[in-house]
């Protein structure tokens, strides 16, 4: 028998810009079988997280005990560390100038929450999203893979492409996506059905940042 969580009163909070985020997020904590111990608040947007981050860090312990901040690095990966590094710099955190490659740990002094955060999709990578951390969870002898970079790269090369340049990994992982035994299944229903490798190096490293801020004594 399943014990209901109300997920709202739990003290871990993990703040993600969609649901998107939100599916991969719970679908790897499942693979790996990660406690159920954290709430995954989808923000709608990134330009919510700062205002999210703000509010949950003004609840105080022991209502809020850890935060935990999923970001896109997008365009520009120090321009989007020094956005969230000023909310923190604000609230008498200390914060490194550049993240952790591994995932960033900041622990909250007096009454403050401890924090982490993950820049989409390695914390080194720009420019860098979710899609580019899935597309490292695509196997590697995938032979489909190699044909959607090339459908991508020949549309890009003629100039028939409607996406922005830096959306290019959404079409491919989406493209690829099309393709698999179950077409079009979301990111996150893709990873619980096997299509993508749950224990590829990236997952494993960002699987580890998660259980040193959710699991760790």
């Amino acid at each position: 028998m399943s014990t209901y969580i109300d997920r709202k009163k739990l003290p871990f909070k993990l703040l993600v810009e969609g649901k998107d985020d939100l599916f991969v997020v719970a679908s790897i904590r499942d693979k790996h079988r990660l406690d159920d111990n954290f709430e995954i608040i989808d923000c709608q947007g990134v330009d919510k997280i700062a205002d999210q981050l703000t509010a949950q860090i003004l609840r105080q312990r022991p209502t809020v005990d850890v935060i935990g901040v999923l970001l896109d690095a997008d365009a520009d990966l120090q321009a989007r560390w020094d956005s969230i590094r000023q909310v923190l710099l604000g609230k008498s955190y200390q914060v490194t100038a550049s993240p952790n490659s591994n995932g960033t740990l900041i622990t909250g002094d007096g009454r403050n929450p401890t924090i982490g955060i993950w820049l989409m999709p390695d914390n080194v990578t720009t420019p860098g999203m979710l899609e580019h951390f899935v597309e490292r969870l695509i196997p590697a002898d995938d032979r489909l893979h190699v044909h959607a970079q090339q459908i991508i790269a020949t549309i890009e090369q003629q100039g028939i492409n409607r996406y922005p340049l830096i959306h290019q990994k959404k079409a491919l992982i989406h493209t690829w996506l099309a393709w698999q035994e179950e077409p079009g299944k979301p990111m996150g229903t893709a990873i619980t059905a096997t299509y993508l490798n749950h224990d590829a190096d990236l997952c494993l490293r960002f699987v580890a940042w998660l259980n040193r801020l959710f699991n760790t004594p």
